[in-house]
């Protein structure tokens, strides 16, 4: 019987069970080390964007970014990136990734300083590519 269940208890038991493998690696408790991240540009008290990413070991991966459609290319995405590698380098971290369409902003990342490590060609959709990028610290 498969069941849908609450995803940290389910990563809480999977994460048990691979610690006990007999070909433990660094990786796999690196699963058990996770923070979500939050950071969110602000003019007054009127908030213009945000970022939400999550960390995992050493490596901080962009969940979601946004600026305000009414406050764009004024340098906001900017700032929260540069804030998330500014974090990502006091906490130790090796690498920031992100996944994104052709069609949102990967011009944007590549501004700053992320590589493309991988394409799926019409991912999710037919005629759309689904963008890999990383940024080493």
């Amino acid at each position: 019987m498969i069941k849908t269940i609450n995803v940290e208890d389910n990563r809480q038991a999977v994460c048990q069970w691979l610690n006990h493998s007999s070909k433990k690696t660094e990786a796999v408790s690196a699963f058990s080390d996770q923070e979500q991240l939050s950071l969110a540009f602000f003019d007054n008290q009127d908030q213009l964007g945000g970022l939400i990413g999550k960390r995992t070991g050493n490596t901080i991966h962009i969940q979601l970014l946004a600026v305000n459609p009414d406050h764009q290319n004024q340098g906001i995405g900017k700032q929260l990136i540069q804030a998330l590698f500014d974090y990502g380098k006091k906490a130790g971290c090796r690498s920031v990734t992100v996944t994104t369409q052709d069609y949102q902003a990967p011009h944007f990342y590549q501004a700053a300083g992320f590589e493309t490590f991988g394409v799926l060609s019409d991912t999710p959709v037919l005629g759309t590519d689904k963008l890999y990028f990383v940024k080493m610290l």
